[in-house]
């Protein structure tokens, strides 16, 4: 992240920190670094492919394994194109799709 850094005091519920520093162990960076690629990407929308293994939980890889089981390479590029796309555009896409 490029430019000026300002200090921030932040206040976390204790189970919040603990999940933090469990993610940020997990991707080996900072507790401070595991917040910044976060909001960095929150703010952003959903992230870009390249970027979403940086900001998911550890677990998500092994839920999205057993929920796209059987899939086929294109069908698995159209589920996360589709959830990059606006909830406009989802529904413009949804009302095509229907005919």
């Amino acid at each position: 992240m490029a430019g000026q850094y300002r200090k921030f005091l932040l206040r976390l519920p204790d189970d919040l920190h603990a999940r933090i520093a469990e993610a940020a162990c997990h991707y080996q960076r900072s507790m401070n670094a595991e917040i910044i690629a976060r909001l960095g990407c929150s703010l952003m929308g959903i992230p870009a492919h390249d970027t979403e293994s940086s900001v998911e939980p550890a677990f998500f890889s092994h839920i999205e394994t057993v929920f796209r089981n059987g899939l086929s390479g294109d069908e698995n590029t159209l589920i996360r194109r589709f959830r990059r796309l606006s909830p406009r555009q989802q529904a413009a896409l949804m009302d095509l799709l229907n005919g």
